[in-house]
């Protein structure tokens, strides 16, 4: 009986990359958190003089020197031109997978596959180590994506991986309980030098780009780090107006930086506008603008504004960053409207459709929810 041939799958071949300079103890961690689930590790190595090198060499990484440049996008590309995988995951030292999720990196791979998209935002969580690892904020990042021949990196610092002339946008989210990343790069007891250093960097490209539009927002975000309200209202104002912003982080510093100026109320409920209509899907911006409206006695526009917020928030899925908006907010949402309510001047039509719609809610605590709780609030509104 002749044997039935079986159809050859092909594996997805991974590489890990890492580009490294006088990190052992965070590259150890990482190494520890992703190397079972690779093929293969590319390390490039700008300069250590401690025992980075070494630990790379003990996780079987191919090891690559390539002096210090000021240029992150350099070495990056000295890796991806090393690594021979399908599919590249490139992490920073101190970055590494949680709760064992690299082990879920082909899976991801695959569903990436399947929506035909060439690379994988994945949940980082910033964590400061020098406080008991407290949760400082969260970001989809970009950390695995497509090899190919004309994958690059552009950028001297926040570099962007690019596909040929194209900045790679073709992407998905992977589901936080897929892929988890740690990151400890911002605890506290680093990050203002941190920050003086990507803005020495960001200064020196901008003043030689031929695309400052690039770098506007990174500004922004390092001015504002470093408290420096005033350059970061400049450059998170020339990064909004530029239009091509995707992610809203250059609105929130820009809101932040003219809510601390009393003089300019209206510029400051200008854009505030702007970004309910940019961003149509984010409940906060709506939310806050209900209460400015509040604030400046327009109840009535300030409830139908927070039921924006509200309804946003119960209908949006994940998007490319994380909304600010959290349950809890929207519980203290819904009493700002039930405040919010109680000094508006109902017209006579408007009073008869409030009364009917209480007691239909009366009528099913009562009824249906036997809810003694439920059966008093509700009377009490009537």
């Amino acid at each position: 009986m002749a044997k039935r041939k079986t159809k050859k799958v092909d594996r997805i071949k991974i590489s890990a990359c890492y580009i490294v300079k006088d990190v052992a103890k965070d590259l150890r961690r990482s190494l520890e958190s992703v190397a079972d689930f690779v093929d293969e590790i590319i390390v490039v190595d700008t300069g250590s003089t401690d025992e980075t090198v070494a630990v790379a060499k003990n996780f079987g990484a191919k090891i690559f020197h390539e002096p210090w440049q000021n240029d992150f996008s350099t070495p990056r590309n000295i890796a991806l031109n090393a690594a021979s995988g399908d599919w590249i995951v490139f992490l920073d030292a101190d970055e590494f997978f949680i709760d064992n999720t690299a082990k879920n990196l082909r899976t991801a791979i695959k569903l990436a596959q399947k929506n035909k998209v060439a690379g994988v935002f994945v949940k980082l969580f910033n964590i400061d180590a020098d406080n008991d690892n407290k949760i400082s904020g969260s970001s989809n990042v970009v950390r695995l994506f497509k090899n190919s021949t004309d994958v690059h990196y552009v950028g001297k610092i926040h570099e962007q991986i690019f596909i040929g002339n194209e900045l790679l946008t073709d992407l998905i989210i992977a589901p936080s309980n897929l892929l988890t990343i740690w990151h400890t790069g911002y605890s506290a007891s680093i990050v203002k030098s941190k920050m003086e250093r990507n803005l020495k960097q960001l200064l020196a490209e901008l003043a030689e780009t031929d695309t400052p539009k690039r770098i506007y927002g990174y500004l922004a975000e390092t001015y504002h780090a470093l408290n420096d309200f005033d350059n970061a209202e400049k450059f998170a104002r020339l990064d909004f107006d530029s239009g091509i912003t995707l992610l809203t982080n250059s609105t929130r510093i820009l809101l932040d930086c003219l809510s601390k100026k009393s003089a300019q109320v209206d510029e400051f409920l200008k854009y505030l506008r702007l970004a309910v209509e940019r961003y149509p899907n984010m409940p906060e911006f709506s939310a806050k603008l209900a209460e400015v409206l509040a604030e400046r006695g327009d109840y009535r526009n300030a409830v139908e504004e927070m039921q924006r917020a509200l309804n946003k928030f119960a209908t949006v899925n994940e998007q490319f960053e994380s909304s600010t908006f959290t349950a809890e907010t929207a519980e203290n949402s819904r009493r700002l409207i039930d405040d919010w309510l109680t000094k508006i001047s109902l017209t006579p039509e408007e009073k008869r459709l409030k009364v009917s719609e209480l007691v239909n809610e009366l009528t099913h605590a009562v009824e249906v929810l036997n809810d003694k709780e439920k059966i008093l609030k509700v009377a009490k509104k009537i």
